[in-house]
């Protein structure tokens, strides 16, 4: 199907709609966000003047709700000015523009008369082909469009996002039994590589899937928490990061989203299941309607399992219904599983265990790993898909078949068996066929285990995937080290996937980026590919607590020398003949930062967040970072016609002194640490393939190193506004003197060193000042102390 999505009509404001047109607006998409007229003038309004004619009245929810995005944390989007590709309207006055629109989403109230009547409408006024989809989280797509014709049914499916929307990578797609399989391919490539989303196919029952087995958890929780005489801080620690779950916690997570969605969810699928067994599954404990009579709904309410009372959070005692201190938990089973690594040593722990944690564990865990499998395929045809929905949409690091795939099986299946619990007859069958395992991988190819072939079945990635597991079982690998690998990527591109200590720059990730130049040189490659392995690109700072020993040890020439190595490799990299693309995703902090801006270009995840942070250690960017702000004042005073270079100095200079960390590659983008042409992919799995496909396309296009050239220093004038305004800050309290010490070296470095204004000066004369003042401040004991702090105890100390 070859259509485009361009602009879009989200009928519906609320919170999912409008995370939806941020989510189209950080892709780029042009979105149209109605909702109904309101029924009445507020007496604000009726203050100001306005009518029920008026545009802001009729606007009003739409508006006010777009307004509320804005304010939203975490954001919704991308950047502010994302905003303006969404178009507020009513139901009534703009319903017109839907024929302008490729795709109409509603997410209308989850009340099927509503629905009914919202899709006639939108039925009258979209161009044939328009393609028309619901976010309902429970009602059957089927008899949502039951009374429509089949031309809309071809064209109508679910698609199911979870909230928040920007955040969270699962898009369930519910296809209608008429829904048009190029309709369900489009969307489901649509959605992956545009929106960036991870597609889970879902069918036509109750709460599809990842809602359909995290509901299931509720309930288990509670009950198990009755039975077992646990507390709501007990249940907390033991569902959160403890079993590789969101650190909220059940009670934590219900207090987050509301106590009355969670229950009015777990109702919505019990009224919808056939079975009695089931519909028992399903039953809210009593002490939740009892918390919804009270309006104890959670954090919307000041008040749920948790509140605030002065300063202490306190926590609420289900049986008594009266808050009081939280007691930590005290219980063996927890404490194993804290001192675990990995998550299926976790549970491991918990299941070799018989006090209160290791039962609730046990039955909770083997519960839902049970439950999952007998819904097989009624909810879902495949394993895979169902622990994608809850990695996915719930957060769990491993879903039941991933976990119960690196444990001992046949011995849990066995105690299963040994205490009562009903085993699916398919998983008797794999076991006695000896298949132990839900999952395995060779040759860098990854299998799921399918029921009806009865036979593990390879796990489909896009063609176009680079997946470097599989690279290495083609023996792809050219060269590797403790810090990194290096393949060749094919095409005459190579690729530097980097695995430095502790995620951060280390001396030795500066010789083994100055190795992969080397390899870079000859003939046969075209050019390079610099990513990260794992969450982040370079999730911690850079290696301070190694500096921090050498200056304790009065070693400067050691880390002088480390200095010159890292911005020589950088200035290589950005110099290079053949272009070198860096591949960033999550967190790119201090010299991290340094990587994306001293190269050939970046291409970068939707979530890149990059920054200079050095100043919470007391230090300064040395490896290139002052020297590469200044370079953008100049380039930008060269497009001008200020004369006041200081106008161009303040936001780059701010950007270091303040620690400023853009929170999305957009925000990076508008600090400057990316540049206007570089790339973005919104979905991570592609970020490799668009960077290579970055390099190839640069030597097509006849890629022409830039050249380094000398520049007129600003001289000390030009930045004497910047130090008499820091000056003041100390005055006020706002810094402290060492603050101040530490800014002025950066604003030496701006002024060009004490050489007079319009003096010639170079890259290499910036990277010597930028050594000599952090060797002075890495010398002093109030640097020192702020790097120990930040190392042992993640704060920074202002000294």
């Amino acid at each position: 199907m070859k259509k485009r999505i361009r602009k879009v009509a989200i009928i519906g404001s609320g919170t999912m709609g409008g995370g939806i047109a941020a989510l189209l607006a950080g892709a780029g998409i042009r979105s149209y966000l109605l909702d109904i007229v309101p029924k009445e003038l507020t007496d604000k309004e009726k203050a100001a003047g306005l009518t029920t004619d008026s545009p802001a009245f009729r606007n009003r929810i739409a508006e006010s709700n777009k307004a509320l995005l804005l304010k939203s944390r975490p954001a919704q989007f991308m950047q502010k000015a994302d905003a303006d590709l969404v178009t507020c309207g009513n139901t009534e006055d703009h319903i017109g523009v839907l024929a302008e629109c490729d795709w109409v989403v509603e997410v209308v109230p989850e009340v099927i008369e509503i629905k009914k009547a919202v899709l006639k409408n939108i039925a009258a006024n979209i161009k044939p082909g328009t393609f028309v989809t619901s976010n309902t989280s429970s009602i059957s797509i089927n008899k949502i469009v039951e009374d429509m014709p089949l031309e809309f049914r071809q064209y109508w499916m679910g698609t199911h996002f979870f909230n928040p929307v920007r955040y969270m990578k699962l898009l369930e797609l519910i296809p209608g039994k008429d829904t048009l399989p190029e309709v369900v391919e489009f969307f489901a490539d649509f959605g992956e590589r545009v929106l960036g989303k991870g597609i889970v196919y879902a069918k036509d029952t109750p709460a599809f899937v990842a809602n359909r087995l995290g509901n299931w958890a509720g309930p288990s929780v509670t009950q198990l928490m009755m039975e077992l005489g646990l507390t709501v801080p007990e249940v907390d620690a033991l569902t959160g990061s403890a079993i590789g779950r969101p650190g909220t916690g059940t009670f934590g997570l219900f207090d987050m989203v509301g106590v009355d969605i969670a229950v009015l969810s777990t109702l919505e699928v019990q009224h919808n299941v056939d079975s009695p067994e089931e519909k028992a599954m399903y039953t809210p404990a009593p002490f939740l309607q009892k918390m919804l009579d009270n309006n104890m709904l959670g954090a919307k309410t000041k008040g749920g399992f948790y509140k605030r009372v002065g300063k202490e959070k306190q926590v609420l005692d289900v049986n008594t219904f009266e808050y009081g201190p939280i007691v930590k938990p005290d219980l063996p089973s927890l404490a194993a599983a804290k001192a675990a690594k990995s998550v299926p040593e976790k549970v491991t722990a918990f299941f070799e265990s018989d006090d209160k944690g290791g039962q609730f564990i046990w039955k909770h865990v083997a519960g839902l790993f049970l439950y999952a499998a007998s819904k097989i395929p009624e909810v879902s045809d495949d394993v895979l898909n169902m622990d994608r929905a809850l990695n996915w949409g719930y957060n769990h690091q491993m879903g039941p078949f991933q976990l119960f795939s690196a444990l001992d099986l046949p011995k849990y299946i066995a105690r299963m068996k040994a205490e009562g619990m009903s085993v699916p007859a398919w998983i008797d069958e794999m076991l006695a066929a000896g298949i132990t395992s839900f999952y395995k991988t060779e040759a860098g190819v990854d299998y799921y285990y399918s029921i009806p072939d009865k036979k593990y079945v390879e796990i489909a990635v896009s063609p176009s995937a680079i997946i470097l597991p599989r690279l290495k079982a083609q023996n792809k690998i050219v060269s590797s080290t403790a810090s990194g690998t290096l393949y060749d990527l094919g095409d005459g591109v190579l690729g530097l996937d980097t695995h430095s200590m502790a995620n951060c720059v280390t001396v030795d990730l500066w010789d083994t980026i100055a190795a992969a130049q080397a390899e870079l040189e000859k003939p046969a490659w075209e050019g390079m590919v610099i990513s990260g392995a794992g969450k982040d690109f370079m999730g911690n700072a850079t290696d301070f607590f190694t500096m921090m020993n050498l200056a304790n040890e009065k070693k400067f020439d050691d880390i002088d020398a480390i200095l010159k190595k890292g911005q020589s490799v950088l200035k290589a990299n950005k110099y290079n003949l053949k272009p070198v693309v860096v591949a960033a995703k999550g967190k790119c902090l201090a010299a991290g930062c340094d990587l994306i801006t001293q190269c050939s270009a970046a291409q970068v995840s939707g979530e890149t967040y990059a920054g200079h942070v050095e100043i919470g250690f007391g230090l300064i960017p040395a490896f290139g970072g002052v020297k590469e702000s200044v370079l953008r004042v100049v380039d930008r005073i060269s497009k001008g016609d200020n004369p006041f270079p200081v106008n161009f100095v303040q936001p780059e200079f701010e950007a270091i002194a303040q620690a400023k960390v853009g929170t999305s590659a957009k925000e990076v983008m508008k600090l400057s640490y990316l540049r206007p042409t570089d790339g973005i992919s919104l979905n991570e799995d592609f970020l490799l393939t668009d960077a290579k496909k970055r390099v190839l396309d640069m030597v097509n296009a006849g890629y022409s190193a830039p050249v380094s050239r000398p520049f007129k220093a600003f001289g000390q004038t030009a930045v004497d506004l910047l130090v008499v305004g820091t000056k003041g800050m100390m005055w006020a309290g706002v810094i402290s003197e060492y603050d101040w010490e530490i800014l002025c070296s950066i604003i030496n470095i701006y002024a060009g060193g004490g050489v007079s204004t319009g003096m010639e000066i170079t890259e290499d004369y910036l990277l010597e000042l930028e050594r000599e003042a952090f060797l002075k401040l890495i010398g002093n004991q109030k640097t020192l102390d702020r790097i120990l702090s930040m190392v042992t105890k993640g704060k920074p100390l202002r000294n």
